[in-house]
């Protein structure tokens, strides 16, 4: 609770003020009656300000001593509990508090602002109650040390450069040294937002570099300077006294500095320019005088730091980043094959050696296979440390020494089974991340195909470009700090000229619509495909004709998109298998939007390729989601058609490409998608009429459902599937065959199971208390598809619902039907389901508008539709409001054709004027704050701006910030507040009376706390923990599966019962050598593939080998809190990666694609071979050594497919 202060004398300075406040409130609640005689004393939190800023959240942290006593002063008092706070109130009225001897009582009230109460930021409240109560002597001397750290210490130098040795001694060289000007250089601390600032005047503009302190490693000392070792280089900036025209950005940034704009650059003006990408991690900081290095290193802060070494290094110039050292490094790469230059380049941008040790790196692999060297080289790049000192012993340095080792290995390994994950529906994915200082090179790993890459083969030729801050994550502009000119400066060129890797020229090629979304895009090296020459225009110019959108850059680039989304090849059609009909159409609105129809022979025929290698049957889908040259949209099954058929409608058609006539699959149907309350939606619910009592019910009882999980594996494995967690690694499936297996036992006996409780619960609390995200019962989240015949009357929906192994079921009565997102009160529809047709019924009369237009201008070209059958979730027909009808924005178009330069603007344009998330938001911050909620004028504005910036990437027309509606108050409902803010000045929450705070509230945060600190995973939700957990996590987490266990009994046992017959159980549990060295090697590879993708996926903001457990892998989650667009775009690489991954490792295991087409049809006809493959895969997982990375998801897939069969 916060209380704020009235009547505060004039008499005292902030520091007297704030220390008789807690003094004087001390008194009050560690003695009784307000101290308990069980309690031990509470801390709590004063805040002294000047009378004009009452509310600061945080405000300036300095000893303020020279405030002139006359000042009026204001403060508030934050309690960690709403109960201390309103016993202080009581007491306090029954006893008034005096300071500094004045006669008037001091007035205290609970904070509002606006009529509302003010909620403490929850992060303060954490701290509260997990730090112990301060007394004044304590409280004077963290003050006095906070002074010094606002006061700036003045530089004289700063020095880019890398530490090392020389001559035997250590050493720093200097690399990129930036002499500053004696009057206005300084270094600066900023402890509420965590930085150190580095800033000068130069030549009439301001510079700055921030370096995050959490991404300081290591810190050494030698007066005058100290050498700071960061994680990740920090930020550089610039502020501009004259804006360029070009900056057209948020005039919110602009608006925020009337001296300028700050802009982000990606660095100085040097001669030693070309050295400043390889060395902006280590950096030389020289203090203008002895006593400026003293106070440094004397400083003590409230923020970890690594500690700081005496420590004396030789400055050097050693100009190890001599440009002719880089030129002879690009020239060696020409004399490699991509994959072999692509780690070689590895080891210059992600600083694992210098580049002369480069040099003799490549002498060292001349000659050798290129298959053995790439090997060589990964397995180089994750073991090797020293990356810079470089020691020697014996003969070799010790990097060729762990180079010849890494050979090796690589060799004895090579002998192993590895599948081969170049071909079909998935390739080894490289990766380079473009940031405003560097590149850093990922890869390979597992990645789906598309189907260019399917075409043309030879995936080395092409690599994902991400462009991304330091820290890895998404660019984004800020109110303070405009990205446009660094998007243009540093970003644009790699773009529209290409970018020299591996000894090669990699052009811009496209990107797909979800890849825009996460800034991301293909590149190409030329290359040759028999005697034609491949380039990024030649795959463009193949793809079809685009007249049509040829002088529209964002349709152009959105029709290049297409291409790249990620697909399976199911095959390829006749010409006469793709036919023609017509949209059906009424009144503008298009019933057919995106939707044609499939032969029941073609629907058997691609359902037959796109499961060989499965010795189970898989459930039938009857639509899928397609790419068909230049047609995209869904296929339903038409069982009328005869023969091998597909009829495509003009709205599918998106460009003219008559000679590409492979049939790719996007997506599958085979079941109901469970169904989801969230936020937006919840809000839309109780503006339509719908009682906060219902939503809290549902709620209580998921809660319910969650804590009782643990009680059994089955249970766990609804859950599970409710959330759709491990939906990748088939976590549930196994879980309920384990269930099946255990009987009533409790316990699966794996400390790794039991973590993934621990996560599932974590998961499913957060998604609750942050998301709104409340599951649903009798309700389904369905594709749509056309009713062809016209049987339906207007609002009328015909839904039949089929789950595995059980009836259709049709439904029938009164329904919601919504999409997400849900903005627009009308984006909620109540529908008629019709339950089973009568083919009888003589065809309908169209209603005047196709029902998923009215759902966010949604069609059928593969979108998903929430069906609701709570009765209580269903409004009421008379509160229904009409649906939103927005006339498109009129599309921007050149005078010319356009080109892919033209295309490469739009993708940054894109990047700087994405404002989806941002309308969203504000959306619900108005709507909260208004009683009409969502039927208020700016929350229907919001819904229209929000459909046009949903549209931005296909119609070039952003959103202008400047168009948004402001809140009625600044101040945001409490649960708008994220798990990972740490709170930013000036932002102040209040308890929000409608159903959103009310559900917020209902989920204690302690409540998920208490799963975290129980799990395996609780250092990792601290990053310097976190950060510090690579060891343990190779040291054995998770206990060893057990060949022994009762578990491991149960399993052959069960073998044994469905195999009565002694030679077929023999010949299951035949542990023969051949098979164990396969799985061995299996083993290593499916460990080795894993970890990179934990590694590529974290969201950790540190780097030095941190990487997702094995667990939050398995089962699809990301524990640490983080931004959640950043988190999305993670857990949605984290999945796609991680289903490619157990997808394959599950063929290989049973002999399907990367081994002989003979074998996967020997066992499809042979059950006992896939049965035995599988018990000696979960064998060879029992009796491995618990510190190999992947070893229980390893297992655990494989008992999952021996359970599948023995269970049947």
């Amino acid at each position: 609770m916060e209380v704020y202060v009235l009547d505060l004398p004039s008499s005292g300075t902030h520091l007297e003020t704030k220390l008789a406040l807690i003094t004087a409130i001390s008194k009050v609640i560690h003695r009784p009656p307000v101290l308990k005689s069980d309690e031990t004393k509470s801390n709590f939190q004063v805040d002294v300000r000047p009378l004009g800023n009452p509310h600061s959240q945080h405000p300036q942290p300095a000893f303020l001593a020279s405030i002139n006593r006359s000042d009026r002063l204001t403060a508030t008092v934050t309690f960690p509990t709403s109960e201390l706070g309103h016993r202080f109130l009581t007491a306090v009225v029954r006893s008034p508090i005096k300071i500094f001897n004045n006669l008037s009582p001091i007035q205290f009230e609970q904070s509002l602002r606006n009529g509302r109460r003010i909620i403490p930021h929850p992060q303060l409240i954490k701290a509260l109650k997990d730090s112990r109560f301060k007394e004044t002597t304590e409280v004077i001397q963290e003050l006095k040390e906070l002074e010094l750290t606002q006061k700036p210490i003045p530089i004289s130098l700063i020095d880019f450069g890398r530490t090392c040795l020389h001559l035997n001694k250590p050493a720093f060289s200097s690399e990129y040294a930036i002499c500053l000007p004696s009057d206005s250089s300084q270094l600066r601390f900023d402890i509420d937002n965590k930085f150190i600032m580095l800033s000068w005047t130069n030549q009439e503009r301001s510079k700055k570099i921030v370096i995050q302190l959490q991404t300081l490693r290591k810190i050494e000392a030698c007066s005058p300077w100290v050498i700071l070792s960061l994680a990740r280089p920090p930020q550089f900036e610039e502020l501009l006294n004259k804006i360029p025209s070009f900056l057209s950005g948020p005039a919110s940034a602009q608006d925020k500095n009337d001296a300028g704009l700050r802009i982000r650059v990606h660095g100085y003006s040097h001669t030693r320019a070309d050295a400043f990408p390889f060395v902006n991690n280590q950096l030389r900081i020289q203090f203008a005088t002895d006593a400026a290095f003293r106070n440094f290193c004397s400083l003590k802060i409230s923020v970890p730091l690594p500690k700081i070494t005496s420590f004396s290094r030789t400055i050097v110039e050693k100009d190890h980043y001599d440009p002719e050292r880089i030129k002879s490094i690009l020239e060696n790469l020409v004399c490699f094959t991509i994959p072999v230059a692509f780690q070689i380049e590895c080891l210059l941008h992600n600083s694992v050696l210098l580049p002369y040790q480069i040099l003799r790196v490549c002498q060292a692999l001349m000659g050798i296979d290129e298959s053995l060297a790439e090997r060589a080289l990964i397995q180089f790049i994750d073991n090797y440390s020293d990356s810079s000192d470089g020691k020697q012993t014996g003969q070799k340095p010790a990097y060729l020494q762990a180079l010849q080792e890494a050979l090796k290995t690589s060799a004895q390994e090579a002998t192993l089974h590895h599948p081969n994950i170049d071909g079909g529906d998935s390739f080894p994915c490289r990766t380079v991340t473009i940031t405003p200082t560097r590149l850093s090179l990922q890869g390979p790993h597992i990645e789906q195909s598309n189907s260019i890459l399917r075409l043309y083969g030879q995936t080395h030729n092409f690599v994902r470009v991400s462009l991304a801050d330091e820290t890895g994550h998404r660019l984004r502009s800020s109110r303070d700090v405009d990205i446009h000119h660094l998007l243009r400066t540093r970003y644009r060129p790699f773009l529209t000229k290409g970018m020299i890797l591996c000894g090669r020229k990699f052009e811009f090629l496209g990107y797909s619509n979800s890849a825009l979304k996460d800034h991301q895009a293909w590149f190409v090296c030329p290359f040759y495909k028999g005697n034609e020459l491949v380039t990024a225009a030649s795959i463009r110019a193949k793809l079809g004709d685009f007249s049509k959108v040829i002088r529209i850059p964002a349709r152009y680039m959105a029709r290049i998109a297409q291409a790249f989304t990620s697909t399976r090849k199911s095959l390829t059609l006749r010409p006469s298998e793709v036919t023609r009909m017509a949209d059906v159409e009424r009144n503008d609105s298009c019933f057919t939007d995106g939707v044609g129809t499939i032969s029941q022979e073609l629907v058997d025929e691609v359902h037959r390729v796109l499961n060989i290698g499965n010795i189970r049957k898989s459930v039938r889908s009857t639509c899928y989601q397609i790419r068909l040259g230049g047609f995209k949209g869904m296929l339903s099954l038409d069982p009328t058609l005869k023969g091998k058929v597909v009829r495509m409608r003009p709205s599918m058609d998106k460009f003219d490409a008559p000679d590409s006539l492979t049939l790719d699959i996007a997506g599958t149907f085979t079941k109901p998608l469970v169904a989801y309350l969230n936020r937006p939606l919840i809000k839309l619910l109780e503006d339509l009429g719908i009682r906060a009592e219902v939503f809290l019910k549902l709620q209580a009882k998921i809660v319910r459902k969650v804590e009782d999980s643990r009680k059994s594996p089955k249970l766990a494995a609804d859950l599970m599937q409710q959330y759709s967690l491990g939906s990748g690694s088939g976590m549930a499936s196994i879980l309920h065959k384990l269930s099946e297996l255990l009987g009533d036992e409790v316990s699966v006996g794996s400390d790794f199971v039991e973590e993934c409780y621990d996560l599932m619960t974590i998961q499913c609390l957060r998604d609750l208390k942050y998301r709104g995200r409340i599951p649903l019962e009798k309700s389904y989240t369905l594709v749509g598809v056309a009713d062809e015949d016209n049987f339906l009357p207007p609002d009328s929906i015909y839904v039949c619902v089929q789950y595995p192994q059980g009836a259709p079921k049709y439904l029938k009565g009164s329904f919601a039907v919504t999409r997400s997102p849900s903005l627009h009160p009308g984006d909620v529809r109540v529908v008629t389901a019709v339950g089973k047709l009568d083919p009888k019924i003589a065809p309908r009369e169209l209603g005047s508008r196709s029902l998923p237009s009215c759902l966010g201008g949604g069609d059928l070209d593969g979108d998903l539709f929430t069906v609701i059958g709570l009765p209580e979730l269903v409004p009421n027909r008379a509160r229904i409001q009409r649906p939103a009808s927005y006339l498109p924005p009129e599309m921007r178009k050149l005078d010319r054709d356009c080109t892919i330069a033209d295309g490469a603007d739009f993708f940054l344009d894109y990047i700087s004027s994405d404002l989806v998330g941002m309308i969203a938001t504000r959306h619900l911050h108005i709507a909260d704050q208004c009683a009409e909620g969502t039927l208020n004028g700016a929350c229907l504005r919001l819904a229209e701006l929000h459909s046009d910036a949903v549209d931005y990437p296909k119609t070039g027309v952003p959103v202008n910030i400047r168009q948004l509606p402001n809140p009625p108050a600044k101040m945001k409902p409490d649960f708008m507040c994220h798990e990972h803010d740490s709170g930013k000045e000036g932002e102040d929450y209040y308890e929000s009376g409608k159903v959103l705070g009310k559900l917020f509230r209902e989920i204690p945060a302690d409540k998920i706390d208490i799963f975290i600190q129980a799990s395996h995973i609780d250092d990792d939700i601290a990053e310097m923990h976190r950060f510090r957990r690579t060891d343990r996590q190779f040291g054995g987490v998770y206990a060893r599966l057990d060949g022994d266990s009762r578990l491991h009994r149960l399993v052959v046992r069960r073998i044994k019962r469905k195999y009565a017959d002694g030679q077929a159980y023999r010949r299951v549990v035949r542990l023969d050598e051949r098979l164990r060295d396969e799985f061995t090697g299996l083993l290593a590879w499916f460990g080795s593939e894993l970890m990179k993708i934990c590694k590529l996926n974290s969201v950790s903001t540190r780097t030095g080998g941190h990487h997702l457990t094995e667990s939050e892998a398995f089962l699809g989650v990301i524990v640490m809190p983080c931004e959640r667009f950043e988190k999305r775009a993670a857990l949605s690489g984290l999945l796609e990666q991680t289903t490619a991954l157990f997808g394959l490792l599950r063929a290989s295991i049973l002999g399907g694609p990367g081994d002989a087409e003979s074998e996967v049809d020997e066992l499809e006809e042979d059950e006992l071979g896939g049965v035995h493959r599988a018990f000696v895969a979960w064998t060879v997982a029992t009796q491995s050594q618990s510190n190999l990375f992947g070893t229980h998801s390893f297992g655990f897939i494989s008992l999952g497919l021996l359970l599948s069969q023995v269970l049947d």
